[in-house]
């Protein structure tokens, strides 16, 4: 019972976000959460460190799919040492890589790819946790199971990123093509739900000159396609059916990936296929083939043994923690700035 509501209670508390989201994020108002006021100019005014709604988008997506992941590892007798290991382990090799991508594809230093750090994070996660449950075998005699583990990390990665498309919706990047480019039968469908960004900070309005422009909903439709994905997958991970727990979101995240940057109007390199969709079709293969050739061993999943831990006051704190530090790395626009200036209102002195 208790993994029933917990599926349908986050599948309910997702739609509600994300419907939110898709909504009222492309308006000019939810791009900038505030300006800090760094240096004094010489007419007064100060020049601003500009905090967006990107940030704290995409700081909350890494942090819920940190928690996510304790709950699931934890909830198969993963040891919290080990789940902590894991998930310092891939945001170490990950985040980085996330811009290091986006800078080799894009030519942009300033720019992040999810992408990109989850093909890296797909093709090292099956060897890598081989050699880690070898290693605790023999050293600590803890025994872990890689294919639920695999499986947690495409649930985890799924649902996270479905969360981490209201950043893109903020901050206006990732964006559709224009309707009035489009098929005609692409054009009718996306019509009556297009995404309008507002405001000349959004990067569809000073990289491709698309303010005010109807586009197709490319993020809307990732965020509900890695729902699903995510909570479908979920629902067999609770069953222990562990190749399609991880089949299921693995193969239709990165199978939507390969399909919709035909749909993208932001730069992908200048290949005819983008380099992205490359990734998408490489992890596709070789995530299909590591879920079926590892041993599909583990114990039944105890959901509330994975809440009862990720509910421990060190967890919560080490989650609050994360939350702050991933809000810096990603909050701080660099491509954006601001002028600030302050004022005494005379009538309430």
């Amino acid at each position: 019972m208790i993994d029933i509501v917990f599926v349908t209670a986050l599948g309910a508390v997702l739609t509600a976000v994300l419907a939110w989201g898709v909504k009222t994020l492309p308006a000019e108002r939810w791009q900038m959460i505030a300006a800090v006021p760094l240096s004094k100019n010489s007419n007064g005014q100060w020049r601003g460190l500009n905090l967006t709604f990107y940030g704290l988008f995409s700081a909350t997506a890494s942090t819920f799919g940190a928690a996510l992941g304790i709950v699931l590892l934890s909830s198969v007798g993963t040891p919290l040492p080990v789940n902590a290991g894991l998930i310092v382990a891939t945001m170490a090799i990950c985040y980085p890589a996330s811009r290091l991508v986006a800078w080799a594809i894009e030519g942009k230093r300033n720019t992040f790819t999810v992408a990109g750090s989850a093909f890296l994070g797909a093709v090292i996660l099956p060897p890598g946790l081989c050699l880690i449950q070898r290693a605790l075998l023999h050293w600590f005699d803890v025994q872990i199971w890689i294919l639920p583990i695999l499986a947690a990390l495409a649930i985890v990665y799924a649902l996270s990123e479905a969360i981490g498309r209201m950043a893109c919706l903020s901050f206006g990047c990732c964006y559709g093509k224009p309707l009035r480019q489009a098929s005609p039968g692409l054009a009718k469908l996306f019509g009556q739900f297009p995404t309008v960004f507002h405001g000349s900070t959004k990067k569809a309005a000073y990289a491709s000159h698309l303010a005010e422009e109807p586009l197709i909903p490319v993020q809307a439709i990732t965020a509900i396609l890695f729902t699903f994905a995510g909570l479908i997958g979920l629902g067999f991970f609770l069953a222990g059916f562990w190749r399609l727990a991880g089949l299921v979101p693995a193969l239709g995240t990165w199978g939507w990936r390969a399909v919709s940057e035909n749909l993208r109007a932001d730069f992908r390199g200048e290949q005819q296929i983008s380099a992205y969709q490359v990734m998408a079709l490489i992890a596709m293969a070789y995530t299909a083939g590591a879920f079926f050739l590892i041993p599909g061993e583990g114990p039944l999943p105890n959901l509330a043994v994975g809440l009862a831990q990720v509910a421990s006051a060190s967890v919560i704190v080490s989650l609050q923690l994360l939350w702050v530090v991933l809000f810096l790395y990603y909050g701080r626009s660099r491509v954006t700035g601001s002028v600030v200036s302050f004022h005494v209102v005379s009538e309430r002195v």
